[in-house]
Protein backbone atom coordinates (compact mmCIF):
# COMPACT_ATOMS: atom_id res chain seq x y z
CA UNK A 1 0.00 0.00 0.00
CA UNK A 2 1.35 3.73 -0.96
CA UNK A 3 1.65 6.04 1.43
CA UNK A 4 0.22 9.40 1.03
CA UNK A 5 2.79 11.84 3.21
CA UNK A 6 1.58 14.55 4.67
CA UNK A 7 3.70 17.28 6.06
CA UNK A 8 3.06 19.97 8.74
CA UNK A 9 4.53 23.49 9.06
CA UNK A 10 2.98 24.32 12.06
CA UNK A 11 3.82 23.38 15.71
CA UNK A 12 1.00 20.57 16.22
CA UNK A 13 0.58 18.89 19.63
CA UNK A 14 1.47 15.45 19.74
CA UNK A 15 -2.37 14.33 20.38
CA UNK A 16 -3.27 16.61 17.17
CA UNK A 17 -0.51 14.82 14.91
CA UNK A 18 -2.39 11.47 16.10
CA UNK A 19 -5.53 13.07 15.87
CA UNK A 20 -4.56 12.95 12.09
CA UNK A 21 -2.62 9.90 11.73
CA UNK A 22 -6.13 8.09 13.46
CA UNK A 23 -7.29 8.99 9.73
CA UNK A 24 -6.26 6.68 7.85
CA UNK A 25 -3.14 4.23 7.95
CA UNK A 26 -2.38 5.61 4.48
CA UNK A 27 -1.47 8.47 5.77
CA UNK A 28 2.65 9.36 6.69
CA UNK A 29 2.24 12.70 8.72
CA UNK A 30 5.16 14.43 9.12
CA UNK A 31 5.86 17.54 10.71
CA UNK A 32 8.61 20.35 10.04
CA UNK A 33 7.60 23.53 11.82
CA UNK A 34 8.38 26.75 9.84
CA UNK A 35 10.75 24.92 7.39
CA UNK A 36 10.88 26.04 3.99
CA UNK A 37 11.54 23.29 1.13
CA UNK A 38 15.26 23.86 0.69
CA UNK A 39 15.48 23.15 4.28
CA UNK A 40 14.05 19.47 4.47
CA UNK A 41 15.59 16.57 3.57
CA UNK A 42 15.39 15.97 -0.31
CA UNK A 43 13.50 12.26 -0.53
CA UNK A 44 10.70 14.16 1.90
CA UNK A 45 10.10 17.40 -0.01
CA UNK A 46 9.61 15.15 -3.01
CA UNK A 47 7.36 12.54 -1.03
CA UNK A 48 5.12 15.41 -0.23
CA UNK A 49 1.52 14.97 -1.56
CA UNK A 50 -0.39 16.81 1.33
CA UNK A 51 1.08 20.35 2.42
CA UNK A 52 -0.43 22.13 5.63
CA UNK A 53 0.94 25.45 6.99
CA UNK A 54 0.66 29.46 6.01
CA UNK A 55 2.68 32.04 5.11
CA UNK A 56 6.25 31.18 3.14
CA UNK A 57 6.67 27.64 3.01
CA UNK A 58 2.98 27.83 1.31
CA UNK A 59 4.42 30.17 -1.00
CA UNK A 60 7.01 28.18 -2.18
CA UNK A 61 4.34 24.87 -2.15
CA UNK A 62 5.82 24.89 -6.00
CA UNK A 63 8.79 23.64 -4.65
CA UNK A 64 7.32 19.82 -3.41
CA UNK A 65 6.96 18.44 -7.28
CA UNK A 66 4.13 16.15 -6.01
CA UNK A 67 2.38 18.25 -3.89
CA UNK A 68 -1.14 17.72 -4.82
CA UNK A 69 -3.29 19.93 -2.20
CA UNK A 70 -2.49 22.85 -0.25
CA UNK A 71 -4.29 23.43 3.35
CA UNK A 72 -3.90 26.96 4.81
CA UNK A 73 -3.89 27.83 8.48
CA UNK A 74 -5.26 30.91 8.11
CA UNK A 75 -8.36 31.40 6.55
CA UNK A 76 -7.32 34.46 4.06
CA UNK A 77 -4.81 33.08 0.94
CA UNK A 78 -4.68 36.61 -0.55
CA UNK A 79 -0.73 35.96 0.10
CA UNK A 80 -1.03 33.31 -2.66
CA UNK A 81 -1.72 35.21 -5.01
CA UNK A 82 0.17 35.34 -7.92
CA UNK A 83 2.99 33.02 -6.86
CA UNK A 84 3.50 29.32 -9.08
CA UNK A 85 1.31 27.49 -6.84
CA UNK A 86 -1.89 29.35 -6.92
CA UNK A 87 -1.30 29.03 -10.85
CA UNK A 88 -1.00 25.60 -10.83
CA UNK A 89 -3.49 22.97 -10.54
CA UNK A 90 -2.97 22.19 -6.82
CA UNK A 91 -6.42 22.20 -5.01
CA UNK A 92 -5.83 24.75 -1.91
CA UNK A 93 -8.43 24.89 1.21
CA UNK A 94 -8.51 27.23 3.84
CA UNK A 95 -9.33 27.24 7.55
CA UNK A 96 -12.32 29.51 7.40
CA UNK A 97 -14.55 28.69 10.21
CA UNK A 98 -12.60 28.17 12.95
CA UNK A 99 -12.07 32.36 13.75
CA UNK A 100 -15.74 32.64 13.84
CA UNK A 101 -16.06 32.58 17.85
CA UNK A 102 -13.27 34.95 18.72
CA UNK A 103 -13.52 37.71 15.69
CA UNK A 104 -17.56 38.22 16.57
CA UNK A 105 -16.47 38.80 20.20
CA UNK A 106 -13.61 41.00 18.96
CA UNK A 107 -15.54 42.59 16.80
CA UNK A 108 -18.26 43.05 19.70
CA UNK A 109 -15.94 44.24 22.44
CA UNK A 110 -14.49 46.95 20.15
CA UNK A 111 -17.80 48.38 19.47
CA UNK A 112 -18.90 48.04 23.04
CA UNK A 113 -15.66 50.21 24.12
CA UNK A 114 -16.95 52.83 21.70
CA UNK A 115 -20.29 52.71 22.77
CA UNK A 116 -18.90 53.44 26.68
CA UNK A 117 -16.11 55.13 25.39
CA UNK A 118 -13.60 52.86 27.41
CA UNK A 119 -10.22 55.02 26.46
CA UNK A 120 -11.74 58.06 27.86
CA UNK A 121 -12.22 55.70 31.22
CA UNK A 122 -8.71 54.19 30.86
CA UNK A 123 -6.92 57.50 30.85
CA UNK A 124 -8.45 59.00 33.28
CA UNK A 125 -8.16 56.32 35.78
CA UNK A 126 -4.18 56.58 34.56
CA UNK A 127 -4.72 60.06 35.74
CA UNK A 128 -6.52 58.83 38.77
CA UNK A 129 -8.64 61.89 37.94
CA UNK A 130 -12.86 61.57 38.29
CA UNK A 131 -14.41 63.06 35.13
CA UNK A 132 -16.23 65.57 35.59
CA UNK A 133 -19.66 65.82 33.33
CA UNK A 134 -19.86 62.21 33.42
CA UNK A 135 -23.10 62.82 31.64
CA UNK A 136 -22.30 64.05 28.46
CA UNK A 137 -19.17 61.55 28.46
CA UNK A 138 -20.84 58.85 28.82
CA UNK A 139 -24.44 58.14 28.08
CA UNK A 140 -23.85 57.38 24.61
CA UNK A 141 -26.66 55.30 22.53
CA UNK A 142 -27.42 52.05 23.19
CA UNK A 143 -26.08 49.25 21.03
CA UNK A 144 -30.12 48.32 21.56
CA UNK A 145 -32.10 49.72 18.68
CA UNK A 146 -28.27 50.42 16.63
CA UNK A 147 -27.67 49.50 13.14
CA UNK A 148 -25.16 46.90 12.34
CA UNK A 149 -23.58 46.70 8.74
CA UNK A 150 -21.60 43.47 7.76
CA UNK A 151 -19.55 43.71 5.26
CA UNK A 152 -18.53 40.10 4.43
CA UNK A 153 -21.39 37.16 5.53
CA UNK A 154 -19.20 34.13 6.09
CA UNK A 155 -18.67 32.15 9.28
CA UNK A 156 -17.57 35.38 11.40
CA UNK A 157 -19.78 37.80 9.98
CA UNK A 158 -23.17 34.84 10.61
CA UNK A 159 -21.74 34.85 14.11
CA UNK A 160 -21.48 38.29 14.52
CA UNK A 161 -24.80 38.69 13.96
CA UNK A 162 -26.21 36.36 16.05
CA UNK A 163 -24.67 38.33 19.30
CA UNK A 164 -25.66 41.61 18.19
CA UNK A 165 -28.89 39.88 17.81
CA UNK A 166 -28.28 39.13 21.09
CA UNK A 167 -27.94 42.78 22.01
CA UNK A 168 -31.55 43.87 20.31
CA UNK A 169 -29.09 45.49 17.24
CA UNK A 170 -31.11 46.16 14.00
CA UNK A 171 -28.68 43.76 11.48
CA UNK A 172 -27.64 44.62 7.60
CA UNK A 173 -25.48 42.48 5.74
CA UNK A 174 -23.30 42.86 2.26
CA UNK A 175 -21.95 39.64 0.15
CA UNK A 176 -20.66 38.95 -3.18
CA UNK A 177 -24.45 37.89 -4.85
CA UNK A 178 -26.56 39.80 -2.26
CA UNK A 179 -28.17 36.29 -1.66
CA UNK A 180 -29.32 34.47 1.35
CA UNK A 181 -27.55 31.44 0.75
CA UNK A 182 -27.34 28.56 3.34
CA UNK A 183 -23.48 28.44 5.48
CA UNK A 184 -21.28 26.55 3.80
CA UNK A 185 -17.44 25.40 5.35
CA UNK A 186 -16.88 24.72 8.51
CA UNK A 187 -18.60 25.68 11.55
CA UNK A 188 -18.75 24.95 15.32
CA UNK A 189 -22.10 23.52 16.94
CA UNK A 190 -24.76 26.36 17.80
CA UNK A 191 -23.36 29.21 16.36
CA UNK A 192 -23.69 31.39 13.56
CA UNK A 193 -26.73 31.43 10.96
CA UNK A 194 -26.84 29.29 9.32
CA UNK A 195 -29.69 30.10 6.73
CA UNK A 196 -28.92 33.88 6.56
CA UNK A 197 -32.40 35.03 8.49
CA UNK A 198 -30.78 37.69 10.45
CA UNK A 199 -30.12 40.06 8.42
CA UNK A 200 -33.31 42.61 7.54
CA UNK A 201 -31.65 42.82 3.95
CA UNK A 202 -28.34 41.78 2.23
CA UNK A 203 -26.93 43.54 -0.46
CA UNK A 204 -24.39 43.41 -2.68
CA UNK A 205 -21.00 44.91 -2.15
CA UNK A 206 -21.62 46.51 -5.13
CA UNK A 207 -24.27 48.33 -4.12
CA UNK A 208 -22.77 49.47 -0.09
CA UNK A 209 -23.79 53.20 -0.77
CA UNK A 210 -27.37 51.88 -0.37
CA UNK A 211 -26.45 50.35 3.14
CA UNK A 212 -23.59 52.25 4.51
CA UNK A 213 -25.64 55.38 5.43
CA UNK A 214 -28.09 53.39 7.45
CA UNK A 215 -25.60 51.74 9.94
CA UNK A 216 -24.17 53.08 13.50
CA UNK A 217 -21.58 50.27 13.07
CA UNK A 218 -19.58 49.12 9.85
CA UNK A 219 -17.75 45.66 10.44
CA UNK A 220 -15.48 44.43 7.67
CA UNK A 221 -15.16 40.83 7.44
CA UNK A 222 -14.79 40.04 3.78
CA UNK A 223 -12.19 38.76 2.21
CA UNK A 224 -8.85 41.11 -0.04
CA UNK A 225 -8.72 39.97 -3.53
CA UNK A 226 -8.03 42.34 -6.61
CA UNK A 227 -11.89 43.10 -6.81
CA UNK A 228 -12.49 44.43 -3.04
CA UNK A 229 -8.87 46.02 -2.23
CA UNK A 230 -9.59 49.80 -1.32
CA UNK A 231 -12.88 48.90 -1.49
CA UNK A 232 -13.38 50.89 1.29
CA UNK A 233 -12.15 54.15 0.23
CA UNK A 234 -12.44 58.44 0.65
CA UNK A 235 -16.21 58.41 -1.49
CA UNK A 236 -17.38 55.62 0.69
CA UNK A 237 -15.82 56.94 4.14
CA UNK A 238 -18.19 59.90 3.11
CA UNK A 239 -21.41 57.78 2.17
CA UNK A 240 -21.56 56.76 6.25
CA UNK A 241 -23.31 58.42 9.21
CA UNK A 242 -20.66 60.98 10.61
CA UNK A 243 -21.72 59.49 14.28
CA UNK A 244 -20.73 55.89 12.45
CA UNK A 245 -18.03 53.80 14.07
CA UNK A 246 -15.98 51.20 11.41
CA UNK A 247 -14.44 48.25 12.76
CA UNK A 248 -11.79 46.22 10.01
CA UNK A 249 -10.76 43.11 11.20
CA UNK A 250 -10.25 41.42 7.60
CA UNK A 251 -7.63 42.55 5.73
CA UNK A 252 -5.47 45.93 5.66
CA UNK A 253 -5.85 46.04 1.85
CA UNK A 254 -10.14 46.73 2.23
CA UNK A 255 -8.97 50.23 3.22
CA UNK A 256 -7.01 52.97 2.01
CA UNK A 257 -5.55 53.88 5.16
CA UNK A 258 -5.20 57.92 3.66
CA UNK A 259 -8.87 58.15 3.06
CA UNK A 260 -9.38 56.60 6.31
CA UNK A 261 -7.22 58.80 8.40
CA UNK A 262 -8.50 62.00 6.93
CA UNK A 263 -12.22 60.51 7.26
CA UNK A 264 -11.25 60.15 10.86
CA UNK A 265 -9.80 63.55 11.40
CA UNK A 266 -12.45 65.88 9.34
CA UNK A 267 -15.18 63.97 11.21
CA UNK A 268 -16.69 61.88 8.37
CA UNK A 269 -16.75 58.99 10.68
CA UNK A 270 -17.54 59.21 14.07
CA UNK A 271 -14.77 56.36 15.05
CA UNK A 272 -12.62 53.04 14.14
CA UNK A 273 -11.72 49.66 15.71
CA UNK A 274 -8.66 48.08 13.83
CA UNK A 275 -7.17 44.76 13.82
CA UNK A 276 -5.40 44.73 10.45
CA UNK A 277 -3.39 47.38 8.32
CA UNK A 278 -1.75 47.64 5.11
CA UNK A 279 1.32 46.89 6.56
CA UNK A 280 2.12 45.35 9.36
CA UNK A 281 3.71 45.92 11.67
CA UNK A 282 1.86 49.39 11.52
CA UNK A 283 4.98 51.63 11.53
CA UNK A 284 5.26 54.25 13.84
CA UNK A 285 5.01 56.67 11.79
CA UNK A 286 1.65 56.50 10.80
CA UNK A 287 -0.76 58.50 11.47
CA UNK A 288 -3.38 56.02 13.17
CA UNK A 289 -1.24 55.96 16.35
CA UNK A 290 -2.09 59.32 17.87
CA UNK A 291 -5.68 59.84 16.58
CA UNK A 292 -7.65 59.90 19.62
CA UNK A 293 -11.07 58.22 17.92
CA UNK A 294 -9.09 55.46 16.89
CA UNK A 295 -8.45 51.73 18.80
CA UNK A 296 -5.67 49.39 17.39
CA UNK A 297 -5.15 46.11 18.02
CA UNK A 298 -2.29 44.19 16.71
CA UNK A 299 -3.58 41.62 14.38
CA UNK A 300 -4.96 39.57 16.83
CA UNK A 301 -8.80 38.89 16.44
CA UNK A 302 -8.89 35.62 15.68
CA UNK A 303 -6.57 34.17 18.41
CA UNK A 304 -7.47 31.42 21.16
CA UNK A 305 -6.12 29.28 23.04
CA UNK A 306 -8.21 26.74 20.81
CA UNK A 307 -6.88 27.53 17.21
CA UNK A 308 -4.95 24.62 16.51
CA UNK A 309 -7.47 21.90 18.08
CA UNK A 310 -9.67 23.12 16.15
CA UNK A 311 -7.68 23.68 12.85
CA UNK A 312 -6.44 20.04 13.35
CA UNK A 313 -10.05 19.07 13.76
CA UNK A 314 -11.26 20.85 10.03
CA UNK A 315 -7.71 19.48 8.42
CA UNK A 316 -8.71 15.72 9.61
CA UNK A 317 -12.20 15.74 7.92
CA UNK A 318 -10.50 17.42 4.85
CA UNK A 319 -7.66 14.26 4.77
CA UNK A 320 -10.79 11.95 5.23
CA UNK A 321 -12.35 13.41 2.58
CA UNK A 322 -9.39 13.86 0.41
CA UNK A 323 -9.08 9.90 0.80
CA UNK A 324 -12.20 9.19 -0.27
CA UNK A 325 -12.42 11.82 -2.98
CA UNK A 326 -14.92 13.81 -1.61
CA UNK A 327 -15.46 17.67 -1.92
CA UNK A 328 -13.05 19.31 0.27
CA UNK A 329 -14.47 21.69 2.92
CA UNK A 330 -13.44 25.29 2.56
CA UNK A 331 -11.61 24.62 -1.11
CA UNK A 332 -10.68 28.01 -2.79
CA UNK A 333 -12.52 29.29 -5.90
CA UNK A 334 -9.10 30.77 -7.51
CA UNK A 335 -11.01 33.05 -10.09
CA UNK A 336 -12.72 34.33 -7.10
CA UNK A 337 -9.48 34.53 -5.05
CA UNK A 338 -10.78 33.17 -1.86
Amino acid sequence: MKKITVLSTVNFTDAQLDKLRAVSDRLDVQQAPSTLPGDLPDDLRKRVTVLYGWGKPLIEGHKFPNLRWLQTHSAGVDYLHNTPVWESDVQISNISGIHATPMAEHALALMLAFRWKIPTMLKAQQQAEWTRGRWEAFAGPELRGATLGIVGYGPIGRELARLARAFGMRVLAANRSGRRRPAGGFAEPGIGDPDAKIPEKIFTTRNLPDMLPRCDYVVVLAPLTPQTRHLFNRQTFRQMKSTAVFVNLARGGLVDEAALVSALQQGDIAGAGLDVFEKEPLPAESPLWALPNVIISPHVSGFTPLYDERASTLFAENLRRYLNDEPLINLVQKERGY
